[in-house]
């Protein structure tokens, strides 16, 4: 009985381990296409699981990503670099499964989802849309003038 325990177990985290056919470097992939968003060095995106339309600064879609470290740091991650890449952090909650939500440039929202993996790594989900027409007319012209000008932000922060 035992012994079907643990072939039981290692098939299982064998499978686990194997991160498969789907799963490729991000770094091989999506720098290339994707220009505001920062990376976690060694993510790996699953291909089955995403869906990048456009590129640059105007993409849109959701990137599913397993991360090579603990939920915490990847938060902490994303909370120091995205403002770096143009994007407003709006809300954050910590909790069993993490969310981001940011406003960046060409009137676009992001949200980012974090939970905890197997083997110390997190999955992380980052949908990256356009915001909606009536958000966008009664929002954006005061975002895109005032709250984006990162320079502006940077001035005011400084003194």
């Amino acid at each position: 009985f035992t012994a079907i325990i643990i072939f039981a177990f290692s098939g299982c985290s064998k499978g686990n381990l194997n991160v498969g056919g789907n799963m490729e470097n991000i770094e091989e992939n999506l720098l290339l296409r994707i220009q505001d968003l920062p990376f976690v060095k060694e993510s790996q995106i699953d291909i089955e699981k995403s869906l990048i339309l456009g590129e640059g600064k105007s993409w849109s879609g959701q990137i599913f990503l397993i991360v090579p470290n603990q939920k915490p740091a990847v938060f902490n991650f994303y909370v120091n670099n995205l403002g770096n890449f143009g994007w407003k952090e709006q809300t954050s909650i910590r909790g069993e499964t993490s969310i981001l939500n940011y406003l960046g440039e060409n009137n676009r929202v992001a949200v980012i989802s974090i939970k905890e993996a197997r083997f110390n790594n997190s999955e992380v989900l980052i949908s990256v849309s356009p915001y909606a027409e009536e958000f966008e007319e009664k929002v954006s012209e005061f975002i895109n003038d005032k709250y984006l000008e990162i320079t502006d932000w940077q001035k005011d922060k400084d003194n």
